[in-house]
């Protein structure tokens, strides 16, 4: 099957705000909406950060309006002085700024339900783009901004990501599918774990053929790795076929590493498991700081399978709340085998939970010694029918020691639990 050409189509990105470029915060806003506009057939061609200055928002938009059929601004929507993002639209575009009364009986509604008054400062929340369209905010007084002028359209959304992420979601990626729908470019994630990317390749083979079909993207996290296929055709049924082909591609060479597509996270995987056969999952974690709880309970409902967690830092905490025996933390270390053991069996029973998963280990940069060198990690999963425990030797910084035994130890868990299958 040869792909036809589809309509190229294309977006760019605007972050706006002073303390990225001063490296204060790392731009995962960019990321996030890359990923949205791709999945919506108009990736973006380029992502550019701009300081909290009106003209040289003015100047990015005008920029990326001659080049782009999408433009997505995030950043620069607050209250204060320095948040100018809705001027620069509406220079851009000749639009008058309006005081809209219902948006500002939603910011006033907002500061009541947090037991507030709302100040004078956030009276400006209520203008708005006379012209433009409104894009609804439920968690935040920054209301985002879509502007549709000749066949372009631009969208400006607040730099806070937990409302940019849902704006996107809800309001901008299925605004960009309907106005598009002729681009006709596919894209499907497939989440991997336990294979890196040079044993993928190596599994994989000639992959000439595939690459006739899709676009292949290697998106390795943290001992993750995620595989984006992206089809471009003008037929729609094509571009689905070709992605199904080489999905099936890849899936008969490495399916047994496959754990989820698209967003779809290891934990929530391993808590759909666990809800199906009612089960409940308890943690133990030392060297994680409760890295791996963290990344349970950001599963939504979590609590119907995760029954608690413990932090055990210390030895004594290892002793008084998991039962470690002392003299083994006196002769084998808080950092092996039959600690990790220890640890998540006693998790499991003081829980009263059906699996357990327990880390210890050394996350650097001090601590290590030649025989336990940092990025000396033991992970174990308990059950009712066994013990399990995998040695693991991680190099890099303190962040990334702790994410990769997450990861990992998460990973160890998914293996063990669909081995049993019950």
């Amino acid at each position: 099957m040869t792909a036809a050409p589809a309509i190229a189509y294309r977006s760019e990105i605007l972050t706006v705000g002073d303390e990225i470029l001063r490296g204060d915060v790392v731009n995962e806003n960019a990321a996030a909406i890359g990923r949205a506009l791709a999945e919506a057939g108009v990736p973006a061609r380029y992502t550019l950060v701009v300081p909290d200055d009106l003209e040289a928002i003015a100047e990015a938009i005008e920029r990326a309006l001659a080049r782009a059929q999408v433009i997505v601004v995030t950043g620069g929507l607050g209250p204060t002085p320095d948040d100018l993002t809705r001027d620069a639209v509406a220079r851009c575009f000749g639009f008058p700024l309006v005081e809209d009364a219902a948006l500002l009986a939603h910011v006033q509604d907002l500061f009541r339900q947090r037991g507030m008054v709302m100040p004078q400062t956030s009276r400006n929340q209520a203008l708005f783009p006379a012209g433009a369209l409104q894009i609804p905010n439920p968690h935040g007084t920054a209301t985002g901004i879509h502007v549709i002028h000749e066949g372009r359209h631009l969208f400006a959304l607040p730099g806070v990501a937990i409302e940019m992420r849902q704006m996107t979601d809800e309001y901008v990626k299925p605004a960009v599918k309907a106005a598009f729908a002729d681009a006709q470019v596919r894209t499907r994630t497939l989440r991997l774990t336990g294979i890196g990317e040079s044993h993928l390749l190596e599994q994989l083979g000639d992959q000439s053929e595939l690459r006739t079909l899709v676009q292949i993207a290697y998106l390795p996290h943290h001992g993750l790795l995620d595989l984006r296929l992206t089809a471009l055709s003008q037929d729609e049924h094509e571009a689905a076929a070709q992605i199904a082909i080489a999905e099936g591609f890849i899936r008969e060479r490495v399916g047994g590493h496959v754990y989820a597509t698209g967003s779809t996270s290891l934990a929530e995987v391993i808590g759909n498991i666990l809800m199906n056969r009612g089960q409940k999952l308890a943690t133990a974690e030392s060297c994680t700081g409760g890295l791996v709880a963290d990344m349970i309970t950001n599963v939504a409902g979590a609590s119907r399978w995760f029954e608690r967690g413990w932090i055990s830092y210390s030895n004594p905490s290892k002793s008084e709340d998991l039962n470690v025996p002392a003299e083994m933390l006196e002769e084998q270390g808080a950092v092996s085998e039959s600690v990790a053991r220890a640890m998540a069996e006693g998790a499991r029973r003081r829980a009263g939970a059906d699996w357990a998963l327990s880390c210890t280990g050394i996350a650097g940069p001090t601590g290590g010694s030649a025989d336990k060198p940092v990025g000396t990690v033991w992970i174990s999963a308990a059950a009712e029918h066994g013990v399990w425990a995998r040695h693991l030797k991680f190099s890099g910084l303190r962040e990334t020691i702790k994410l990769r035994t997450a990861h990992a130890a998460l990973s160890f868990l998914y293996q063990h639990l669909i081995e049993t299958r019950a």
